[in-house]
């Protein structure tokens, strides 16, 4: 036994190198068969944060891409290509208290065997600031006015505190909180969901902080004051619309106006519409729009302007009328040639304005069958109808709907050769 042990001893150093010289072939072999390349990793690199503190967050600094430089077999590259993992650039911020600092990021790849020959940044610069929520009063800046018999109310706001989350550097620079409610000459109570923003001193709007509730509920009760009366405006017409004409719309603008008198029974005692002076309407043949008065209580005052815009929308009454035996003109036809049209003339029945068709004679009617580039022949072509001087009437149908045309060579040059 001590003698087996003792051989073994003595060929160690064979073994060893018999170890080395095979680890040296298989590094050859693996060489020869996978060489190894070098390139970029191309892959989304994620960047993530460790150690952040609860109360804490990084305000800028933070790297957007990390490039990778990587050394790995040919068949590595091959399953990068494949397989596209995944690699993260990691920065460590355990520890740190707010303020700037420069902290060192590691990469993480996730296959192997690969060794990250470079990367860059290798470090980032990143500020960290304290994170916190506060809570604020919100205020109502109003714009815009209501009118002038009307009051209202103090605004209401519900909730009327929001919670706002951000950096302590972000939270210091708000002055106010508030919401924009716009009056646009309302008479009635408001009731709006308005966003809420916060402003700087300087009136600077305060951005990347979280709001909440983002939105709140502004109710701001508007009420007419004492000695006041709303009235509806009610139009006086007399006479009749022109004969072919008819009104389509008859309005006025406002259609409500307010009045004012210190005389509270006189005030309660007005009917609850006033009028305006009289519109002749057979006056008008065409749509219009006129300022007239308004015919005023006495003892009541007006507020505001003292006419209203009367608007008047007129138009044509339509009718139809018939126009019989119109004369069908044959033009267009080429030399060398006659023609011959049956039936010589067509009835025409027109639409439009009931006024226009009155004033049409015959002779402004025309009909006419083109001929332009037709031999010798029979043929059926409807007649093309147009009536002068207007624009506002329209063919509604022509009977009959076509004319037989025939088409013959002349005959004038054989006549005057046997005149020869």
């Amino acid at each position: 036994m001590k003698k087996l042990f003792l051989t073994i001893l003595k060929d160690i150093p064979l073994i060893l190198v018999c170890i080395l010289l095979a680890f040296f072939i298989w590094i050859f072999a693996t060489v020869t068969t996978d060489p190894t390349e070098e390139g970029r990793f191309s892959q989304t690199v994620t960047i993530e944060t460790v150690g952040l503190g609860e109360d804490m967050i990084i305000t800028s600094g933070m790297p957007y891409t990390v490039s990778i430089t990587l050394r790995a077999p040919n068949s590595i590259w091959r399953r990068i290509t494949l397989d596209r993992p995944q690699a993260k650039a990691i920065i460590d911020v355990t520890g740190l208290e707010p303020g700037v600092h420069t902290v060192p990021i590691t990469v993480q790849i996730g296959i192997s065997p690969v060794q990250v020959v470079s990367f860059t940044p290798n470090t980032a610069t990143v500020t960290i600031e304290k994170y916190d929520s506060r809570e604020y009063k919100v205020e109502v800046e109003e714009s815009g006015d209501i009118p002038t018999a009307f009051r209202a109310e103090a605004p209401v706001v519900s909730p009327d505190t929001v919670k706002i989350s951000g950096t302590i550097s972000q939270l210091d620079t708000i002055s106010k909180v508030a919401v924009k409610l716009e009056r646009n000459n309302n008479t009635e109570t408001i009731e709006e969901s308005l966003p809420v923003a916060a402003y700087t001193e300087d009136g600077k709007v305060v951005r990347d902080i979280t709001i909440h509730p983002e939105k709140v509920k502004v109710t701001e009760v508007i009420k007419m004051r004492g000695g006041y009366r709303i009235l509806s405006v009610k139009l006086s017409v007399k006479g009749e619309i022109a004969t072919g004409y008819r009104v389509d719309d008859l309005s006025v603008d406002p259609g409500f106006v307010t009045v004012y008198s210190a005389d509270k029974e006189l005030l309660n005692s007005l009917n609850s519409f006033i009028e305006t002076e009289t519109i002749m309407l057979d006056e008008i043949n065409t749509t219009t729009n006129r300022k007239v008065g308004l015919n005023i209580p006495e003892g009541v005052t007006l507020v505001g302007d003292s006419t209203v815009t009367v608007n008047v929308v007129v138009s044509a009454v339509e009718s139809t009328s018939t126009f019989a035996q119109i004369p069908v003109s044959p033009i267009g036809l080429d030399d060398g040639y006659e023609v011959t049209v049956s039936p010589t003339d067509i009835d025409v029945y027109l639409a439009g304005p009931m006024v226009t068709l009155a004033e049409i004679e015959p002779n402004d009617i025309h009909a006419v069958v083109e001929l332009q580039d037709l031999g010798e022949g029979s043929y059926q072509i409807a007649p093309k109808v147009e009536v002068s001087a207007t624009d506002t009437i329209t063919v509604q149908s022509i009977q009959p709907a076509t004319i037989e045309v025939q088409i013959i060579k002349s005959s004038e040059p054989e006549q005057e050769k046997a005149g020869e």
